[in-house]
């Protein structure tokens, strides 16, 4: 397999998985992890959305095909990020810079933008919130911050 694979973490697919074009399609959000117990590279699928973040299959499909690897899109993080400047959403209306949003995707592996909202003493996020396209990791800016007693890595 290659040397320099790259980081584990999201992608989206760009053509079908070779010898798994039924399951592992186009245009599909997707868990890249760079190493396996059987050696090549391995792609899980997501399983289930809690909180607007998705969990992903224990079990996936290997990469055999060495030339695949580069055919996937790099994604952000499902993370909280701020506004680094306002998105227009008509000539009225827009979601204005500094703003706290989750990042979210659906199985099209397509940008969701959750927006934090206040209640009493805590910050929420909806379970509805606007599609974007990948022009808006450009405007996401992280949100650094530790909460005790939380691990953050939730795919490994």
């Amino acid at each position: 397999m290659q040397e320099n694979l790259p980081p584990c973490g999201l992608y989206r697919t760009t053509e079908p998985l070779p010898g798994k074009e039924q399951w592992v399609r186009a245009g599909m959000l997707v868990y890249f992890h760079n190493h396996s117990q059987q050696g090549p590279p391995l792609l899980l699928l997501p399983a289930e959305n809690k909180l607007n973040r998705w969990v992903f299959h224990d079990k996936g499909y290997l990469i055999r095909e060495p030339g695949y690897v580069e055919t996937l899109e790099g994604l952000k993080d499902e993370s909280l990020y701020v506004l680094a400047e306002p998105i227009y959403l008509s000539r009225e209306e827009f979601i204005p810079e500094d703003t706290l949003v989750q990042l979210g995707y659906n199985r099209s592996a397509d940008p969701i933008l959750f927006l934090g909202q206040f209640e009493d003493n805590a910050i929420f996020f909806p379970d509805s919130g606007l599609k974007c396209t990948s022009e808006v990791f450009d405007l996401l800016e992280d949100v650094r911050f530790r909460v005790p007693g939380q691990d953050g890595d939730r795919h490994h």
